[in-house]
């Protein structure tokens, strides 16, 4: 019982004195580097593809924040449709501009459905990412960061404005990065911290 009162006690000494923030990550560019196309019937698309994800991590911390490699699961309308791996990486403190290259993996999406009659594509990244904060080279506290994330892609908006690069780089079996701050993609996201 003794230990459990000492730990919650340097808890809140930790969480008083350090008063910590929120990790802010913001996408930074998409580019599609492997991609499959199947029909089923003659008119039923399939696609798989590998894709790399630039995110920009920014902690507002007096401390460094160390992440375990995770994985993130991707949904459309509540079904999964892939997976986000992230690497294990590093956050010193009162740091902005670290890039973080992910891998998106879709396997056999039926795009056909997902794009049929809408303009917008919704997709959903939920996942739990292992932190600890990171003081004089030890692990202070474990926690993890809970990410909820809603993307919407106008992809028919996209298509026209970037027709002329797209035709260029199918032909070599992968598309240019399109940048994530485009009007085009609009994101929501919420990030929650727990022991």
């Amino acid at each position: 019982m003794f230990i459990v009162v000492a730990v919650g006690m340097a808890t809140l000494i930790v969480i008083f004195l350090l008063k910590p923030e929120k990790p802010v990550f913001s996408f930074q560019s998409i580019r599609m580097d492997w991609y499959e196309l199947d029909t089923y019937s003659g008119s039923v698309l399939f696609v798989s593809s590998v894709l790399t994800l630039t995110l920009n991590a920014q902690n507002p911390n007096k401390v460094g924040l160390r992440y375990s490699p995770s994985r993130l699961s991707v949904y459309h309308e509540g079904l999964p449709i892939g997976a986000i791996r992230v690497p294990g990486f590093f956050q010193p403190a009162h740091s902005n501009n670290v890039s973080v290259r992910t891998r998106v993996l879709f396997h056999c999406v039926n795009l056909s459905q997902i794009v049929a009659g809408k303009d917008i594509i919704e997709m959903n990244i939920l996942g739990d990412v292992r932190a600890q904060l990171w003081v004089f080279h030890m692990t202070l506290l474990r926690m993890k960061v809970a990410l909820d994330c809603d993307i919407d892609i106008d992809y028919k908006e996209l298509a026209l404005k970037d027709e002329v690069e797209a035709k260029r780089v199918v032909q070599n079996h992968h598309f240019a990065s399109f940048p994530t701050n485009s009007k085009f993609i609009f994101r929501k996201c919420a990030l929650a911290l727990y022991a």
